[in-house]
């Protein structure tokens, strides 16, 4: 039921991208801070970090837009991605975004103003015709490096989101805060390593649960190891 429930969220979420795409752009976010002001994107991106100091990454296994459709995607390769190799990408790619983003801002002469609506007057996302090709681009991309480089290509290559979460997954276990984790008990585990094969985010659970307690920052908290595991080793837990 859990998992229905995951994927119900993450298709309605993927079906909204038409109305959302705007507050989770990093070109609405940099065109904002060229002007000196917070957008909506922006503003989205610190509420990820906020959220990430709490509960990781849920943003990506519950409610990202680009989660649904890698859900598609693995139906047709359910292989694991090169999470070690794509982590590099993606990274560098935010670095560049994340630069220019600060310069934006250095060079209107820091934050005057805040818009939620930038670029986005009339509440919709995609409210023309033309709006439809950056659409069509983005959901486009997103599907084809899912499918060409396994599980949750994109999301491990090219996110510009999971940064900020994974920043804010940082910032509370130096501070020692509750976090939302994905605990085991490593004495009732057989090592059937149905939690790796059913991963979406390509982590070696079976090794994790040894430990007591998956660190990873690749997790997204689906709990697809949770409901797969025979033994009831893994749940959910709020841990410092």
């Amino acid at each position: 039921m859990r998992q229905k429930i995951r994927r119900i969220l993450l298709y309605v979420s993927l079906f909204l991208f038409p109305i959302t795409m705007n507050f989770l752009s990093p070109y609405v976010s940099i065109d904002g801070a060229f002007a000196g002001v917070l957008s909506g994107s922006a503003l989205m991106f610190i509420v990820l970090f906020l959220s990430g100091v709490f509960f990781g990454r849920a943003w990506c296994g519950w409610l990202c837009p680009a989660g649904g459709m890698a859900e598609v995607a693995q139906t047709v390769n359910p292989k694991p991605a090169n999470a070690k190799r794509l982590r590099v990408v993606r990274y560098v790619i935010f670095a560049v975004w994340f630069g220019v983003l600060v310069t934006g801002f250095v060079l209107a002469g820091g934050i005057r103003g805040v818009d939620p609506l930038r670029l986005t007057e009339r509440y919709i996302s995609v409210d023309e015709p033309i709006k439809y090709i950056m659409y069509y681009l983005v959901m486009g991309l997103f599907f084809v490096l899912d499918l060409a480089l396994g599980r949750r290509g994109a999301c491990h290559g090219i996110c510009w989101m999971s940064p900020f979460l994974n920043a804010g997954m940082l910032v509370g276990r130096l501070l020692h805060l509750p976090q939302m984790r994905i605990q085991s008990k490593p004495e009732s585990c057989i090592d059937c390593k149905k939690c790796n094969n059913k991963c979406p985010m390509s982590i070696d659970v079976n090794a994790a649960v040894k430990t007591g307690s998956v660190k990873s920052y690749d997790c997204i908290l689906c709990g697809e190891c949770v409901d797969v595991c025979p033994k009831d080793v893994l749940g959910y837990r709020k841990k410092a």
